[in-house]
């Protein structure tokens, strides 16, 4: 059985149960990975089974119903502290991070440890990582620092020297498939299969794939940029705006289900090149193929690298908080002027 049905990171537990065996646990440390494969869920339940009261913390096994598991799922313990950015900020504020290691400072309340985590690392200014320097070269009596992050690359140097990077891997085929079935997201056995081999490691992204409405719109993204006579940027920005709004009335999940189309858009440019270069898409998405071969047709490698790296300009700045219809428009533009142009050489040659 996984760690309390977190899937994929047993490894992991066994290596901290060492390490708190032998009071060796770090006191910071930078979880990094892809999204959607359980950083934070994993951070919560490992401060749950430091500060749970019936087992030890070196057990790493929270019971989920004594007094101190109830507290951390609820944010309500002494000696849990949960910062996360603002939903009207694009970044976290100094000042929360001053706060936290102020209380970071002090010794324990109820156990042995005080544990924090910052769930939004990718989101911190200079001045907010900075803030976090003293406390992690003068750590407080028993205080366990995690951030949660994309990758090392994110962060201040002088952050990542002072932590432990703890890397997670995406999700297997098998996790995912699991995941959707034991969590009653998806009914049918074949059809969380299918989806989990296509997710490559993302359960948020074998959602999406579950989803009508998100289908309907990446193939009509994809449909305008590959078939039309001459791709629309306004029609096609419209179309990923509308479908961001469509889910839900809250600014940041339309901003994750922008950004995870672009992330889908990125992919498809992928399988471009590796269908320019003979090869079997790497998807495994046959709806893609036909229209990965039709690009890869007439744009050329260092084109389709362009696209790719357009996409993921605009996934930083709609992570960052941009206005997202402008992100969205100023990336269609780019993305169907390159395809246009092109298009327009492969006419000449």
């Amino acid at each position: 059985m996984p760690w309390l049905n977190i899937r994929g990171h047993d490894a992991l537990v066994d290596n901290f149960r060492k390490l708190l065996e032998a009071n060796r646990l770090p006191h910071a440390m930078l979880f990094v990975g892809p999204p959607s494969v359980g950083k934070t869920t994993f951070a919560r339940a490992f401060a749950q089974g430091l500060l749970c009261e019936k087992h030890l913390p070196q057990e790493l096994a929270p019971c989920g119903t004594c007094p101190g598991c109830k507290q951390v799922i609820a944010e309500t313990h002494p000696d849990f502290l949960a910062v996360r950015r603002p939903e009207d900020k694009q970044a976290l504020p100094v000042d929360s991070i001053r706060e936290l290691c102020g209380k970071l400072s002090l010794k324990p309340m109820s156990g042995k440890f005080r544990i924090a985590v910052v769930e939004d690392a990718d989101n911190l200014t200079d001045e907010s990582a900075n803030a976090f320097l003293k406390t992690l070269e003068e750590p407080g009596p028993g205080s366990v620092l995690i951030l949660i992050g994309s990758t090392p690359d994110t962060q201040l140097e002088t952050v990542v020297s002072r932590c432990q990077v703890v890397r997670f891997q995406p999700l297997s085929a098998e996790d995912i498939e699991a995941i959707l079935i034991d969590r009653g997201l998806i009914s049918q056995s074949t059809n969380a299969r299918q989806l989990a081999d296509q997710a490559e490691g993302s359960v948020a992204r074998a959602l999406a794939l579950a989803d009508n409405e998100y289908q309907d719109a990446r193939s009509t993204v994809i449909h305008e940029l590959v078939d039309s006579g001459a791709p629309l940027a306004p029609k096609v920005a419209k179309v990923i705006e509308d479908l961001a709004k469509n889910s839900s009335k809250e600014p940041a999940t339309q901003r994750r289900r922008a950004i995870l189309i672009l992330e889908d858009l990125s992919r498809f440019f992928r399988d471009v090149l590796w269908s320019g270069a003979g090869l079997a898409p790497p998807s495994g998405d046959s709806a893609w193929a036909e229209s990965a071969h039709k690009i890869a047709a007439y744009c050329s490698p260092e084109d389709v690298f362009a696209i790719a790296d357009r996409c993921l300009l605009a996934i930083t700045q709609i992570q960052y908080n941009a206005n997202m219809p402008l992100a969205l428009s100023a990336w269609a533009s780019d993305v169907c002027r390159i395809l246009n142009e092109s298009r327009a050489s492969a006419r000449t040659r």
